[in-house]
């Protein structure tokens, strides 16, 4: 456990590696409130394979699918590293 504080400077660049992640798995920064505090968004994604599968197979099928759909939201996480150099992810729902 780190009973130091960490520099200002390795906060943020421990911070950024972070949104860098979480950035290549498709997210991007919807607000960065601080040096040291992200949110970051990820928007649902339409998969017309389901969609065609969900067609060929069940026919009126894509009606679930479309349902299915438009009952998700988007994916959001808040990053913050705190003053001991702590990361802290927090899903938001």
């Amino acid at each position: 456990m780190v009973t130091t504080a960490v520099s200002p400077k390795q906060r943020k660049a421990q911070l950024d590696g972070v949104v860098a992640r979480y950035e290549a798995k498709g997210y991007h920064v919807e607000d960065r409130s601080s040096e040291f505090r992200v949110t970051m968004m990820r928007p649902k994604e339409f998969s017309f394979i389901w969609a065609l599968l969900w067609f060929l197979l069940f026919g009126v099928g894509i009606l679930v699918y479309l349902f299915y759909y438009m009952g998700k939201s988007d994916k959001r996480v808040t990053l913050e590293v705190e003053e001991f150099g702590r990361l802290t992810e927090q899903e938001i729902k």
